[in-house]
């Protein structure tokens, strides 16, 4: 009929690939060239969120060895030795060896002789050059005695400090407060370090909150446009944040490259230089400082949008 209107089918799949591309345009592309247009006022939280990323990094990787040298040196420490006497009778010793053995607080007891000790201290710095000193063995027997928990060390040493196989002069290997020390040193740097991570964070959120407050202004005409016509908030606030995420992914970015740079340039030195950081974990770390700059960078923007196109 002459009065009847036809309707062409719009498919639905289409219609949304049309409103994504057209929302993608106007959130990433437009944000993406806003951002390098102004990356004058960019630049500054680009370089302070670079700076905050590669030193949170850096903190991370460093804590993490410093937590495997802690393990590290909590192992050793509950580690006893006690250096028998070079006259020492056999009976002695083995007497020594069953009670320590029967006590429940130690783990494990093993006899290292004089020749063993030796050889194991070739592997220790400094000690080759004391060895080398003199033409008799210096090194002691001992009974190396693993105790389950290291807060036990003490009172071990107390019990076998005068027994009659043990060495009167220089009785076992416990340094009382060592392991203290390791863990007030070890705490000491975990303080300073976040509270300097704490500091840079800071600044680095307020230079970026600052360079989109800088962009919001220089684009109030077209906002003011924006919220005349109607135009939700998403619309309105979506290219800053991405602006503040596109800041945080180029530092993340530029971190990442440095640190794969320096894993092609050292992966040998990983395990030298701090314990337990390989290249997996510091690739690991690479992404998830990557991950974070990105959160850093949306969030900043989120706030100063929220601040400066609400006021």
């Amino acid at each position: 009929m002459a009065g009847d209107v036809v309707k062409a089918r719009f498919p639905r799949r289409l219609l949304i690939q049309i409103v994504a591309t057209n929302i993608f345009r106007y959130l990433f592309r437009g944000a993406a060239r806003n951002w390098f247009r102004n990356i004058g006022s960019a630049a500054p939280a680009l370089s302070s969120m670079t700076l905050l990323l590669l030193l949170s990094g850096l903190v991370g990787l460093v804590g993490f060895a410093l937590y495997n040298l802690e393990t590290i040196q909590s192992a050793e420490a509950s580690l006893l030795h006690v250096y028998v006497r070079d006259d020492a009778r056999a009976a002695d010793v083995d007497s020594l060896w069953d009670r320590l053995a029967a006590d429940p607080r130690i783990a494990s007891v093993t006899y290292t002789t004089r020749a063993e000790a030796l050889a194991r201290a070739q592997h220790m710095p400094g000690l080759p050059q004391l060895a080398s000193a003199t033409e008799s063995n210096p090194f002691p027997a001992s009974l190396d005695v693993r105790v389950k928990n290291i807060n036990d060390v003490a009172s071990i040493d107390r019990l076998v400090r005068y027994e009659i196989a043990v060495d009167p002069v220089y009785s076992t290997s416990y340094d009382r407060g060592a392991y203290q020390r390791i863990q007030a040193f070890l705490l000491g740097i975990a303080v300073a370090g976040l509270a300097f991570l704490g500091l840079l964070g800071f600044v680095a959120v307020t230079v970026t909150m600052n360079s989109i407050r800088a962009a919001i202004h220089s684009r109030r005409d077209e906002v003011t446009i924006m919220q005349l016509v109607g135009a939700p908030r998403w619309m309105v606030r979506g290219p800053f944040v991405i602006e503040g995420a596109i800041t945080g992914a180029v530092a993340g970015i530029v971190v990442f490259g440095l640190t794969a740079a320096g894993i092609a340039a050292a992966s040998t030195s990983f395990a030298q230089f701090a314990p337990g950081v390989t290249a997996a974990v510091a690739a690991f770390a690479a992404a998830l400082v990557f991950a974070t700059g990105l959160g850093l960078g949306s969030g900043s923007s989120l706030i100063s949008v929220r601040r400066h196109l609400e006021s």
